[in-house]
């Protein structure tokens, strides 16, 4: 299955989500010229654990907090783990985070 074409807001930028069948790997963040994240032709649950994990690599360089892949890798499974196991718990943080961009421009906020 083919993963939509879409955007993160990450550290107060957008970075796009396309998947690439050209490359021969799991994923890659390239921030130049434009912030990306590719996901190579890998199977469903394997992109969808890639773009968890190329979104932490993404934030981790443009906040340059210059995490190790290890601490990348524990931090992915953790996040897909609470997704997978906490579905009721997911869905109220979703509702809450909406609520909370209600008014409110993504796009044009500005964090302090």
């Amino acid at each position: 299955m083919r993963i939509p074409d879409s955007r993160v807001w990450i550290a107060s930028q957008w970075v796009s989500v396309k998947q690439d069948p050209t490359i021969s790997y799991f994923g890659q963040f390239n921030s130049f010229p434009n912030p990306e994240i590719l996901i190579g032709p890998v199977r469903g649950e394997i992109a969808a654990m890639t773009v968890i994990h190329e979104s932490i690599e993404a934030a981790s360089d443009i906040l340059d907090l210059k995490m190790k892949e290890s601490e990348i890798r524990c931090l992915e499974h953790c996040i897909a783990g609470a997704i997978v196991r906490s579905p009721d718990l997911v869905d109220w943080i979703i509702k809450e985070l909406r609520k909370s961009e209600d008014g409110c421009k993504s796009s044009t906020a500005v964090v302090n």
